[in-house]
């Protein structure tokens, strides 16, 4: 057995005699020397040893050749030139662990390229010896630690990525003597402190990634001196103050993104000097004042947000010049007037936000020609009038909410043709159709061919007539008001009026007011009776009569422990409306499900349980 083994051993080493230097498998046994490599120094040899060393380089995804040959221009991602290593590719290539500070020994590297791997630890000060550097990628790391000041001196640094891993600390300010910087990608990490002014000395900076970290302070106006900017990315910082009017100097800016830090003042009217802007994100920031209508001089913009600050005014009109855009949002605000029909104009928009606003009037026919528009959220204003019925034009449209406002009138038969609406989802996403909150009505049988009207807006949003308001005027003859679904019932007895008198029953999210330990049953109202002179009448002798119906199916407690609850503006506190009144009868019906009860006066009411910490459902169906 001793004698052939010695025979294997024999054979294989005849055969490395025989094979080409440079081709035989050096590291079979483990051995691979940087002594046997001519190709590069030695020190330049160690310097990848270590790094496949440190980062698990028998897991890569691609080591060909790597510690197996001693020409290191054949190992993957390796390219040699002029007997020197100057570039260095393995990006997605399932490295982990540290980048080993050997690194800095390869004098003549020019493109380091080691994104999208799972590397770790700090990033080596070493790599600041590298001075012929040019590009470094180190983004979509797991990278740890500050950035190392020493990358200052990369005097021929073009391209610097490291975003996406976990960077602590300030940005060095030495940063801003890389003059020969392109790009510069630092977002997504836990940066902190302020932005150094110095990083507006990059007069060569086309891109400024610092988004999506933890930086405070002000925004420097010395950016203002980046004449080649033209992607600035701040947005999603803890950035305060007003934004410098020295950015309206960005001649050639196509993306501006500050939103969602804390900024205030107004937004610069210089802005409106960008003539190659395609993106502004302003929101959710705390500016206010009004939007300037020099905003409407961007003819390639496609994205303008300003959504979620403290705006107020008018919507320019301006904003209808703005033929390339795609979404506009105006939402979270104090805008007041009215909308504007000059955005009937925006003929690629695909998506308008302006709920949560003050906006009243109607709603422009003109927005009817926006033809391929999937998104139009309008609600939270003070809309008032008719639904046009060019909406119904918007066949496109994914999603529709015109809830609370004062809409009136009936639905539009169009609003048939709006077959994408989104419909009633099991898993809980919300549907494509809210008319909630308005005083809209649908006439029983509406003739609509292939379906009714009902039946369509029940599809789309099932529970749509629960939440209209009613009006109705009632004489001294009596009468009676009644909720779309029926659910809810107002009775006026004969003689209790001296006149005409009108009703409005208006449904509620929630009360106005605290309802203490009492368990909310997600039913809330308002009656509301004004007499010919527009004079309220509360008091009625005999009483009215108001009844209730609920879904027994739908509660998690006793049916018996809900009452009809009126606040008292006299006493602060809610009170059960059973005690109201001295005539009347009160009765509960557990067969239909029904409470009926006198009221001697008007209020705002809630069905309340005194049964807390109990969610209740809605009841009314």
């Amino acid at each position: 057995m001793r004698k052939i083994f010695r025979l294997l051993i024999l054979a294989a080493l005849l055969l490395g005699v025989m094979l080409p230097a440079g081709a035989y498998p050096v590291q079979a046994l483990n051995t691979f020397s940087c002594a046997s490599v001519n190709e590069i120094p030695p020190i330049e040899c160690e310097a990848l040893v270590a790094l496949y060393n440190s980062t698990n380089g028998a897991a890569w995804t691609n080591s060909t050749n790597w510690l197996v040959t001693n020409t290191p221009s054949s190992w993957y991602g390796v390219t040699v030139n002029a007997g020197h290593v100057y570039k260095l590719d393995l990006n997605e290539n399932q490295l982990s662990g540290a980048i080993p500070s050997e690194l800095g020994n390869l004098s003549k590297l020019t493109d380091l390229y080691l994104s999208y791997n799972q590397l770790s630890g700090a990033i080596p000060a070493e790599l600041g010896n590298l001075s012929n550097l040019r590009f470094i990628f180190l983004d979509s790391n797991q990278l740890s630690g500050a950035i190392p000041a020493t990358l200052g001196s990369l005097s021929y640094l073009k391209e610097l990525r490291l975003s996406t891993n976990q960077l602590s600390g300030a940005i060095p300010s030495v940063l801003g003597s890389l003059s020969n910087l392109d790009y510069l990608f630092l977002s997504s990490n836990q940066l902190s402190g302020t932005i150094p002014p110095e990083l507006g000395n990059l007069s060569n900076l086309k891109d400024l990634w610092l988004n999506s970290n933890q930086l405070s302070g002000p925004i420097p106006a010395a950016l203002g001196n980046l004449s080649k900017m033209s992607d600035l990315r701040l947005n999603n910082n803890e950035l305060s103050g007003p934004i410098p009017a020295e950015l309206g100097s960005l001649s050639n800016l196509v993306c501006l993104r500050l939103n969602s830090n804390q900024l205030n003042g107004t937004i610069p009217a210089a802005l409106g000097s960008f003539s190659y802007l395609i993106d502004l994100r302003l929101d959710s920031n705390q500016l206010s004042g009004t939007i300037p209508a020099t905003l409407g001089n961007f003819n390639n913009l496609t994205d303008l947000r300003l959504d979620s600050n403290q705006l107020s005014g008018a919507i320019p009109a301006t904003l209808g010049n703005l033929n390339d855009l795609r979404e506009l949002h105006l939402n979270s605000n104090q805008l007041s007037g009215t909308i504007p029909p000059e955005l009937g104009n925006l003929s690629y928009l695909g998506y308008l936000s302006l709920n949560s606003n003050q906006l009243s009037g109607a709603i422009p026919v003109e927005l009817g020609n926006l033809s391929i528009l999937t998104e139009l959220r309008l609600n939270s204003n003070q809309l008032s009038g008719t639904i046009p019925a060019e909406l119904g034009n918007l066949s496109y449209l994914r999603y529709l909410s015109l809830n609370s406002n004062q809409l009136s009138g009936e639905v539009p038969a169009s609003f048939i043709n709006l077959v994408n609406l989104f419909g009633p989802d099991t898993a809980g996403s919300l549907d494509g159709l809210d008319l909630d909150y308005n005083a809209l009505t649908v006439p029983v049988g509406y003739p609509v061919t292939g379906n009714t009207l009902h039946e369509f807006l029940a599809s789309k949003d099932i529970n749509w007539h629960l939440r209209q308001t009613i009006t109705k005027v009632i004489g001294s003859g009596g009468g009676e008001i009644t909720s779309l679904d029926g659910s809810f019932n107002l009775k006026v007895p004969a003689n209790t009026l001296t006149g005409d008198t009108t009703f409005t029953f208006t449904p509620q999210q929630q009360p106005n007011h605290n309802t203490g330990k009492r368990t909310f049953a997600n039913n809330s109202f308002q009656l509301v009776a004004l007499d010919g002179l527009g004079n309220p009448v509360t008091n009625f002798t005999p009483p009215v009569t108001v009844t209730i119906a609920y879904d027994e199916a739908a509660l998690s407690l006793p049916e018996e422990s809900l009452r009809l609850y009126y606040w008292n503006n006299g006493t602060s506190d809610w009170v059960d409306a059973v005690t109201s009144c001295s005539d009347g009868e009160y009765t509960r019906d557990l067969t239909d499900n029904t409470f009926s009860l006198p009221l001697c006066h008007l209020s705002e009411f809630a069905v309340l349980s005194n049964v807390s910490n109990v969610f209740l459902p809605l009841l009314l169906r």
